[in-house]
């Protein structure tokens, strides 16, 4: 099994998150959420893995995950989880193109595409996406150690541009 190591322009990487509301799946146990995650994970690779341009086949593009409150439909918080693909396609193809957007809208809770920086949002890296390969991530005690250093020093930095922001809670500890 290939290991993948996260470089640190990775971790600091942008793409976008696709967020879903759990609220809306008739059965709320943890094996059903987790299962409607996998779903949607499952067919961001698959859409992927179909793409006839070589450069979107070459990647590399790395999937991550987030579970935590969105704002939903009628600006309320609900529960939910946002799939992230970095980096932005056209940082990869040169171009504006969105494969896996219109397999998202199929799935149930789908509420919208957006840019993140998964390292903010506490996502976790879930796999690479490279040379029409899937590589998974394992999060063991050294890539939870250097997501947190990440996270606090993306913190400080954003915090000496934006003087007034509010510091998060770091999801990593």
């Amino acid at each position: 099994m290939r290991t993948v190591e996260l470089a640190e322009e990775v971790l600091k990487s942008k793409g976008w998150a696709y967020q879903f509301d759990l609220s809306v799946l008739l059965n709320q146990t943890d094996d059903s959420i987790n299962e409607h995650i996998r779903s949607v994970y499952l067919s961001a690779i698959q859409v992927l893995s179909k793409q006839k341009s070589k450069r979107l086949l070459k990647g590399p593009f790395y999937l991550w995950i987030c579970q935590k409150k969105l704002l939903g439909d009628n600006n309320r918080f609900v529960d939910g989880f946002s799939l992230i693909v970095t980096p932005f396609y056209q940082e990869v193809v040169g171009r504006d193109v969105d494969p896996i957007v219109e397999k998202m809208w199929q799935h149930k809770g789908y509420i919208r595409m957006e840019s993140a920086i998964p390292i903010l949002e506490g996502a976790v890296p879930a796999c690479v996406f490279e040379d029409g390969q899937v590589i998974p991530i394992e999060l063991d005690a050294t890539l939870l150690s250097k997501l947190n250093e990440t996270f606090e020093e993306h913190q400080y930095m954003l915090s000496l541009v934006n003087p007034g922001m509010t510091l998060r809670p770091n999801p990593y500890e």
